[in-house]
């Protein structure tokens, strides 16, 4: 996979409020981690099973993430992602121990470690992810805290090709995520332990 590292911190760039209020209930942020029943309210998580499955897994009790919202591309809302033969998705997450969250240091690690794991894939004529600390805001937490954006690009001859390539790179992205999970835990065993 190619992939690229960038930080959006200055003051034009996106800044996620963690939870967000929706005029549209399937728009509502969800907490998958306190309710992973939610899942069956978020519409692309529906449509497309890989993305269900990542959701399932990275908001799991094995991993130290916490996803904190999900997109993906539609036909016709841009011009980018209308073309037939390609296919993305972005996903936020942030830590589930909220004090990493407050922590730049912490997620410039973790860009680094998932470049460095997901380079090692092939598809780099095919595949593009786009790991992006952004600034986020959380109540109950650190009020300036950070989240990683992932947005993963698959290209293919057809949009059908593209979106089994992306399926396919998604379940790579969520076993580095759950790789990068057990260093984490077994670094926190080793350390004093935090309830």
């Amino acid at each position: 996979m190619r992939v690229e590292q960038t930080i959006e911190l200055g003051e034009g760039d996106p800044n996620l409020e963690i939870p967000w209020a929706a005029a549209e209930p399937h728009r509502a942020y969800f907490d998958l981690r306190d309710d992973p029943r939610a899942i069956a309210r978020i519409e692309p998580a529906q449509r497309h099973a890989p993305l269900r499955a990542f959701l399932v897994a990275v908001n799991g009790e094995d991993s130290a993430f916490a996803t904190l919202r999900c997109r993906v591309s539609q036909p016709g809302q841009d011009a980018a992602t209308s073309a037939s033969g390609v296919f993305s998705s972005e996903m936020d997450l942030a830590f589930t121990e909220t004090a990493r969250n407050g922590s730049r240091a912490s997620f410039d690690e973790l860009s680094r470690r998932l470049a460095e794991l997901l380079e090692r894939e092939g598809g780099g004529n095919y595949l593009r992810v786009r790991l992006s600390i952004r600034r986020c805001r959380f109540a109950g937490g650190p009020a300036n805290g950070h989240c990683l954006s992932i947005l993963l690009t698959a290209q293919g001859e057809t949009r059908e090709q593209a979106e089994l390539r992306w399926g396919l790179a998604l379940a790579r992205v969520q076993q580095a995520l759950l790789f990068l999970s057990r260093t984490l835990r077994q670094k926190g065993a080793g350390g004093t332990h935090r309830s």
